[in-house]
């Protein structure tokens, strides 16, 4: 994967996840679905542009989950859904995945709390190592820190004690969906014991 700021524009989207997973799961191609959510409006968006802006972004994340995790999603409690959304996520973008690996799991091995300047020691040892995200304005940077918290402050991943930290905790799995992901997807699986995984 790239690095890329565009997930600038991600929302946390799991409702409209869900549409699309039903959609897919009929086994219609990517036009009909966009064609089917436009015209039914099934994202509740005002018009057909921000439908379609949105479309290809829920559609790359409900791609990125394997059949068993699409059906999964559909039948899953609140925090199994929480978890799947935010894998879906971290499957179509490098850095929320690197912070995740490199940051949340580490500081939570360590017992820490997260503060808000490890988002920003985090974009700067990027910056040493990527030109292109050395590149990127400080305004850019900002607003790929408030998405990133708002991903895991949705997730429950993170729980904020004031404006400077926040307090890291693992996402409960349904017993099912851990075991699957304890076999079949590790990184799914570590949200629920924060450990750190290596995956390529």
């Amino acid at each position: 994967m790239e690095y890329s700021a565009g997930f600038t524009k991600e929302k946390w989207s799991e409702n409209d996840i869900e549409v699309v997973i039903e959609l897919m799961l009929q086994d219609k191609s990517k036009k009909e679905i966009l064609e089917e959510v436009t015209d039914k409006n099934l994202f509740q968006l005002r018009s057909p542009l921000s439908i379609k802006n949105r479309f290809n972004m829920v559609y790359n994340r409900a791609a990125a989950l394997e059949d068993e995790l699409k059906q999964g999603f559909l039948r899953a409690n609140d925090y199994d859904r929480k978890a799947l959304t935010l894998y879906s996520f971290l499957q179509v973008y490098r850095i929320p995945l690197e912070f995740y690996v490199e940051i949340i799991a580490y500081k939570y091995e360590q017992q820490e709390l997260l503060y808000r300047n490890d988002f920003h020691y985090f974009f700067e040892d990027k910056a040493n190592v990527s030109e292109k995200i050395n590149g990127w304005r400080p305004e850019t940077i900002k607003r790929l820190i408030n998405s990133l918290l708002m991903f895991y402050l949705e997730a429950r991943m993170l729980e904020k004690v004031d404006q400077t930290k926040y307090i890291i905790k693992p996402i409960h799995l349904n017993q099912d969906l851990k075991t699957y992901a304890e076999k079949n997807v590790p990184l799914l699986y570590s949200f629920s014991v924060l450990e750190k995984v290596n995956e390529s």
